[in-house]
């Protein structure tokens, strides 16, 4: 007999994943655990699933079929012996929706620092380039220059992933400088 209280954590399971973040929490939860055993023919996917706080027929349901889902984008692998392994696209994405993510942790103090990120990237890499300078933007940086921009918080663990992640870190510079000529507008700019 399945208990009432069972029932409503189902609902609100159900109820937590809106569309697509099912599928990151499934990626997460093979991230974490590398390959994981299952068994797609029986009902349950234990350690996924388990992860997952997954109940009842629905929800094993939607979990097998977002599964399938990520076999077909290749983002997993489902192997003879009824495992689950994420494999390096699956790794990229969740890098993508770490990136998408991502923001700037802004202290209750500033610390009269600003940070400023130049980049040289070559036009090889002008695809590269566009999406960091892009991120960067959307990361709340103040373009000064075309590949110039500044900061007033600590950026550098988000900008070391963000240039990692599209491949540029060696075109990268991190500067951290007490004053700067335009200071006055920043302040203002920033809220400070």
């Amino acid at each position: 007999m399945i208990k009432k209280d069972k029932i409503k954590e189902s609902k609100i399971l159900r109820s937590n994943y809106s569309k697509g973040e099912l599928s990151k929490e499934i990626l997460r939860a093979l991230l974490v655990g590398g390959v994981v055993a299952s068994s797609l023919a029986l009902p349950n996917l234990p350690q996924v699933l388990n992860f997952l706080g997954v109940f009842g027929a629905k929800d094993r349901y939607r979990a097998k079929r977002t599964i399938y889902n990520l076999k077909e984008k290749r983002l997993v692998t489902l192997h003879e012996n009824n495992a689950i392994e994420i494999t390096e696209k699956g790794k990229r994405k969740i890098l993508q929706y770490d990136l998408d993510e991502m923001n700037i942790k802004i202290p209750a103090k500033w610390d009269g620092c600003w940070r400023i990120v130049i980049f040289d990237i070559p036009e090889k890499f002008k695809k590269a380039r566009n999406a960091l300078s892009g991120k960067i933007k959307n990361l709340g940086l103040f373009p000064l220059q075309k590949s110039v921009f500044v900061c007033p918080f600590d950026c550098r663990d988000e900008i070391d992933f963000v240039s990692e992640f599209f491949n540029v870190g060696k075109f990268v510079h991190y500067i951290v400088a007490k004053e700067l000529d335009s200071e006055n507008f920043l302040k203002q700019y920033f809220k400070l």
